[in-house]
């Protein structure tokens, strides 16, 4: 990570071009912070971030108990996380590369979709070797790539002195989604001996996240706020 951190680092040698007058690079980081989730388009990108964190530490945590309690090999698990590291990196490269061409906050909307779909049919299904790492692969080709989704609209939205800072405050939504995936799947599990209501959960909530990800970037397309010098 240091070796990582010291080479792309060099990018902040780089000057910004100057802010206008009324643009959110003028505003002190309280007022781009209050900007930010006064603009409709960023409140639903983070609402809709919650729910992708939920998902996704749902299955990084719970995955491994759910097979063992199916009778498969715990060795799938490993096998079938790897899927979804692999994967990772093909779904990141074709999203970053989409994102340079489509609607951003529209892929991300169907981003979301795509994965409750393949939830709810791989949950709906005996779980084989076969189909658990089918669904490691799709699973891992959506997962990482809401990651230059997410810091693209962000620095569309609101330029590129605040992006760090508002896309951080963006990722605090996606972690308490995280702990609600991985704790709230352990409480549901205890409660009902079963996963069956905690992946109708977050199948559900994906669905309706992913929708209105995608009817609002559609339909109100985001456009960069205007602030006035601070």
């Amino acid at each position: 990570m240091i070796p990582a951190a010291l080479y792309a680092g060099r990018v902040d040698n780089i000057p910004l071009p100057k802010p206008a007058g009324d643009d959110i690079g003028n505003a002190t980081a309280a007022t781009a912070a209050k900007t930010a989730f006064g603009n409709a388009s960023f409140v639903v990108m983070t609402c809709a971030y919650m729910v992708c964190g939920m998902q996704l530490v749902f299955l990084t945590t719970h995955l491994p108990s759910y097979l063992a309690i199916c009778g498969l090999d715990p060795m799938l698990s490993a096998q079938t996380l790897g899927m979804i590291g692999g994967f990772n990196v093909l779904g990141s490269l074709f999203f970053g590369w989409a994102g340079q061409r489509w609607n951003k906050l529209a892929l991300l909307g169907g981003i979301y979709i795509l994965r409750s779909l393949a939830l709810a049919w791989y949950f709906m299904l005996p779980a084989t070797p076969g189909s658990t790492l089918l669904f490691g692969a799709i699973m891992g080709f959506l997962w990482m790539g809401v990651g230059p989704l997410v810091a693209g609209a962000v620095a569309e939205m609101f330029g590129l002195r605040w992006q760090a800072m508002i896309q951080g405050l963006a990722f605090m939504s996606h972690q308490v989604g995280s702990f609600l995936g991985a704790y709230g799947g352990g409480v549901i599990y205890d409660s009902l001996g079963s996963y069956t209501m905690a992946w109708r959960i977050g199948v559900a909530l994906g669905l309706a996240g992913g929708i209105i990800q995608l009817a609002f970037a559609l339909i109100r397309p985001a456009q960069p706020p205007l602030l006035k010098a601070v």
